[in-house]
């Protein structure tokens, strides 16, 4: 598969500041008119409705939206993966009767049975990035929600379930799998809403749309009201952005990963026909679901990678994002200079919500160079925590080869950088900050019969493999552990 054409809209995110609370937000009317227009130019480059055989979609994770089931109003703006506004809440909730109930509860069940699902419910705590939470709280400042929630026309869910409904004028209220499993109301044990829980906290169970699969082979996965587009555009898979990247990128198998490096970090293990129960911070998620029959992986991730690199943009440290890897390379190193990466927390496998970023060791003498250094091997540095975790934690052999794609894939300082640390080869895909839209038009090429699931990944360009540098290795090392003892100071002053 060959990417002929693109086109792309900037999406604007609304930050404001509650109580020194970050509120994130999209107004939902620009993002339905920005998808609408790229559709339309889409078609009009395939040469007309008449050449589109169908069409894949991706979208963000954990976002949300509530609207008026009948009229499809919006009750507020989407609120972003991003916003901060449960954190408190998960933290009171974390330290609740309900929760340590629950953990010793598991604690308990998992000593007699060994079962995975008990062990995660001995570890299991809420984070802000969930949507459960952010929902609870938006829901319990916002009158015409709880007006439409009493009167039962209130509609609720993730970037894919508002899509849905708006592409079928309101005639579906569904949540692909993907999209549910990285909420917080999704039980991958079960392979369902995880009711028990989301019944504990008195989340309105009411709510929750229908479970769907990702893609079934042959079939389309719904068609568009034809008053939308003037034609029934037929979509043949929807599935979250992380997951199609994991796909687009060839990982079907148990221990392949793939590493994206976009806005943030994220780092997806196949795990095979059951999901991972973590001790860290690793995620349990849904790849992908045909058939009923979901192929789950495990998950890190980091919030802050290209945010980074365009803030050391906009404040003087690079004039151009594209020159860093070069920059890194020239300059030499500052053992004792650090920097944490930390604007929105640090996740895997910390999980500290109040993390703040920070550069430690900084001399009169510290140049710009070498703090765009210190930067992207603070990239490298997190992506190698989430490895060494997954290392930790799984029981079986992570694949020899791993891929990475996203905008900042191209930074061969960083690729390099973790190809030494992980000591694996890291290959960078064609394309590769295109790769989730490729794994989305793979799967809808897979519901029009034009290839199956397992060969569908035959057509995955590799553009270069940067094979680790054992010479640098011990250094990079002992770097990583200075790093990584500065990262617990620096959290240590946080929450003190």
């Amino acid at each position: 598969m060959k990417l002929r054409w693109f086109e792309e809209k900037n999406v604007e995110i609304i930050y404001e500041l509650e109580n020194d609370i970050l509120i994130a937000e999209m107004e939902p009317d620009i993002l339905w008119k920005q998808f609408k227009e790229l559709v339309e130019l889409a078609v009009q480059q395939a040469g007309g409705s008449s050449f589109v055989l169908s069409c894949g979609i991706c979208t963000q994770r954990n976002t949300f939206c509530s609207w008026n089931k009948s009229t499809l109003e919006p009750c507020h703006r989407l609120v972003v993966w991003k916003d901060m506004r449960a954190k408190d809440v998960c933290k009171e909730w974390n330290h609740s009767f309900t929760v340590k109930s629950l953990n010793t509860a598991g604690k308990f069940a998992h000593f007699l049975t060994r079962s995975e699902r008990f062990k995660a419910a001995k570890m299991f705590q809420f984070i802000n990035t969930m949507v459960t939470q952010r929902f609870l709280v938006t829901l319990e400042k916002n009158e015409t929600m709880k007006s439409l929630l009493n009167n039962g026309m209130l509609a609720f869910g993730c970037i894919d379930t508002w899509l849905m409904s708006k592409l079928s004028n309101g005639k579906l209220y569904l949540s692909e799998t993907s999209c549910a499993s990285s909420t917080g109301l999704f039980d991958p044990f079960l392979n369902d809403w995880g009711h028990t829980i989301l019944r504990l906290i008195k989340f309105p169970v009411s709510l929750l749309p229908d479970l769907v699969d990702t893609v079934t082979e042959g079939t389309p996965f719904m068609t568009v009201d034809e008053s939308i587009f003037g034609f029934p555009l037929k979509i043949g898979a929807l599935i979250a952005d992380q997951q199609s990247a994991l796909f687009g990128a060839g990982c079907l198998t148990q221990g392949s990963m793939k590493i994206s490096l976009g806005t943030g970090t994220f780092v997806d293990l196949v795990t095979g026909s059951s999901p991972h129960a973590s001790i860290h911070g690793l995620y349990p998620l849904v790849g992908w679901r045909t058939n009923n029959i979901p192929l789950f992986i495990a998950e890190g991730k980091s919030d802050d990678t290209a945010t980074l690199l365009n803030w050391a943009l906009s404040i003087g440290l690079c004039s151009d994002i594209s020159e860093t890897s070069t920059i890194a390379q020239l300059t030499t190193a500052e053992p004792n200079l650090h920097f944490v990466p930390a604007f929105g927390g640090i996740q895997t496998p910390l999980n500290d919500d109040n993390a703040c970023s920070a550069f430690l060791g900084i001399r009169p003498e510290t140049s710009k160079e070498q703090m765009i250094r210190a930067i992207l091997e603070a990239i490298a540095f997190r992506v190698y925590q989430i490895w060494q975790t997954l290392e930790d934690e799984v029981a079986f052999q992570i694949g020899n080869t791993v891929r990475i794609c996203g905008g900042v894939a191209q930074n061969d300082f960083v690729c390099q950088t973790i190809a030494t640390l992980i000591n694996r080869p890291v290959e960078r895909l064609v394309d590769g900050q295109f790769t989730a839209a490729k794994g989305a038009a793979l799967l809808a090429g897979v519901s029009s019969g034009l290839w199956s699931l397992e060969s569908s990944t035959n057509v995955i360009n590799i553009q270069q493999t940067f094979v680790p540098d054992i010479s640098y290795q011990s250094y990079l090392l002992s770097q990583f552990s200075n790093w990584n003892k500065a990262v617990q100071r620096c959290l240590k002053f946080y929450n003190s």
